[in-house]
């Protein structure tokens, strides 16, 4: 019903400052994050101490889903001031879109319950429905309506170099975000500022966001096949990002845990994730229990797809091996 403007939008040196800058803003609350998610958060919920991070575990055998009244239940049992994910997830690549979506835009507005959500990989859907996903889409009115917004150039617009990003949000929180940009980091650089204008515009978005789909569609289908036909459990299958979230537990003991294969993988020259780094635990405030992710790892299908046949095929040779 009303627009975004100017007042609600803050640019950055890249999404970390950006997270940064959010942080210091909101004051102490309690936030509610996903585990697993994007490792970064780790270190950004417990760098100021402002936040207090409260962990909402998502189970591997429900597809990793969590519905609109799971979303209430978590805001109203733990007085929950913020919930704090990237969409598509990164590293499961699940995908919250349509209504989905929509309700849980609904449920911060009715809760006032500031929704933070990293669109980062917003471009990188496969899904005929939609061409990139962003809450904007579901906000009424954008200076009430307690949605925060982060993205920028890195992935959607594959420049990783090029360290822009924006936040879009209400205007009291866009202006609490630049008085703090103002002495964090002075804010980001005039000429890159200039730079990124030719490529933000609509058209070029678009065209982006097809050529993303149409490359990374394909090499998606790769890896999932090259995976599974090892052994290795894709579930679900990623709706978006461009990342596997292989689960290894089938695999021969000695290369079933994500630690295990990371090591034995770079004998090989190949680069993987484990697991370990999602299970986000800020200040380790969760002791030192053994993860729930131990028999997880993270595989990208972003190089290209020479590079990727590559990786997929040592990686067979390996397992072939023991």
């Amino acid at each position: 019903k009303s627009q975004y403007t100017y007042e609600n939008v803050a640019i950055s040196s890249g999404g970390r400052l950006a997270l940064t800058r959010l942080v210091s803003t909101l004051g102490r609350v309690n936030v509610g994050h996903f585990i697993p998610d994007y490792t970064a958060y780790e270190e950004l919920l417990d760098a100021f101490g402002t936040f207090v991070p409260i962990p909402i575990p998502l189970k591997p055998e429900r597809g990793y889903a969590f519905d609109v009244r799971e979303l209430e239940e978590q805001i109203l049992s733990f007085g929950l001031s913020a919930v704090l994910l990237s969409n598509p997830c990164n590293p499961t690549g699940k995908l919250i879109a349509g209504g989905a979506l929509n309700s849980w835009v609904g449920t911060a507005r009715k809760l006032s319950c500031n929704l933070i959500i990293d669109e980062f990989y917003s471009h990188y859907i496969y899904s005929n429905a939609h061409l990139s996903v962003s809450a904007a889409q579901y906000v009424d009115d954008v200076n009430s309506d307690p949605v925060v917004l982060i993205d920028g150039l890195t992935k959607n617009w594959r420049y990783p170099g090029f360290r822009i990003s924006w936040t879009v949000a209400p205007k009291e929180i866009i202006d609490g975000i630049a008085s703090a940009g103002s002495f964090l980091d002075g804010g980001a650089a005039r000429p890159m500022q200039l730079a990124a204008l030719s490529l933000v515009k609509p058209e070029i978005a678009d065209r982006e966001a097809r050529a993303i789909q149409q490359a990374f569609s394909k090499k998606r289908a790769l890896l999932v096949r090259g995976l599974s036909d090892m052994g290795i459990s894709v579930t679900p299958e990623p709706e978006g990002g461009f990342y596997c979230w292989g689960d290894l537990s089938f695999l021969p003991e000695e290369l079933n845990n994500g630690w295990k294969l990371f090591s034995r993988a770079l004998e090989v020259g190949v680069i993987i994730v484990p697991g370990t780094f999602f299970d986000i635990n800020p200040g380790h405030r969760r002791g030192g229990h053994k993860s729930r992710f131990e028999s997880f790892a993270r595989f990208s299908f972003g190089p290209p797809e020479a590079e990727l046949e590559l990786g997929i095929e040592k990686l067979r040779s390996l397992l072939n091996r023991g």
